[in-house]
């Protein structure tokens, strides 16, 4: 039987990732062949997890971690993967983001975090003219990092939205429609209130682009700015406390998340759920 491959598990997070299962995999005294029957998979697909060629995906990885007792470990390792997956401006902020116990954004779209499906996958085939990658392998990295809402103990999230962000038709009437339905949803959650700031209640010159703050288990606190094709992350706690104010000025021109509940409803009523009548 021919030696396995060699792996440099230094090479990139996918090539850790697959290191760890085969250490993990060889101490439990299984083969290829027995990984691959515990998580419904051939052995060929284990060899292509652990050498990197092609890493596994969300539903894979939750099997992964379960067959070989690794108690989350492994799927926090292959959250970073889909960090190095996206733009080298955004990396830093994913990372933090999914740590933090605090989550406060404002933008002009729904944020990646309240998302659902088919929203990402219209964003994600819209901006392919300015980024690289498929977006059959973006829109699953981006879902996956919603996992942090449905924990034992997720972040207290607030999720300000522009109204413009419920009237850009993003995938269609459908897409839109369901996008809607889902921010109900999670404003319904008691750790999440979605709040929207009406046409004319903020000056528009306060903020082009999106902001997020985020507080860390140990209170500190950081600053996530975003527009096309750029991004800048801040801990300096000056400029931080800045984009404080500049948030808790936008949080006051919002709805409350009760208001604003009734009114994304109506949107969606009037907006999105409509029919058109048959052709005659």
């Amino acid at each position: 039987m021919p030696a396995p491959k060699e792996l440099d598990p230094t090479a990139s997070v996918a090539a850790y990732l697959g290191a760890q299962i085969r250490r993990r995999r060889e101490a439990r005294g299984l083969t290829q062949k027995q990984l691959g029957q515990l998580v419904f998979v051939s052995h060929n697909r284990i060899a292509q997890i652990e050498l990197a060629t092609d890493p596994p995906g969300w539903d894979m990885i939750k099997l992964l971690d379960a067959a070989l007792e690794a108690n989350g470990d492994l799927i926090d390792l292959w959250r970073h993967i889909g960090v190095a997956r996206v733009d080298d401006y955004a990396r830093i902020f994913l990372l933090r983001q999914g740590q933090a116990r605090v989550i406060q954004s404002y933008g002009p779209a729904i944020p990646g975090l309240a998302q659902t499906e088919g929203y990402a996958r219209a964003i994600f085939s819209a901006g392919m003219v300015l980024s690289d990658g498929s977006v059959e392998e973006k829109v699953p990295i981006r879902l996956a990092r919603q996992v942090i809402l449905d924990g034992d103990d997720p972040p207290w999230c607030r999720f300000t939205l522009d109204e413009s962000a419920l009237y850009r038709n993003i995938g269609g009437r459908h897409v839109m429609g369901g996008q809607l339905a889902h921010l109900l949803d999670l404003n319904a959650r008691p750790r999440i209130d979605v709040q929207v700031v009406p046409f004319g209640a903020l000056d528009p010159n306060v903020v082009v682009g999106s902001l997020c703050l985020l507080t860390m288990p140990d209170g500190s606190r950081a600053a996530y700015t975003e527009g096309l094709q750029t991004g800048r992350f801040f801990e300096e706690p000056e400029k931080v406390a800045r984009f404080t104010v500049l948030y808790d000025r936008i949080q006051a021109a919002a709805l409350d998340p009760e208001m604003s509940a009734a009114f994304i409803r109506n949107v969606m009523e009037e907006r999105y759920l409509w029919e058109l009548p048959p052709l005659t």
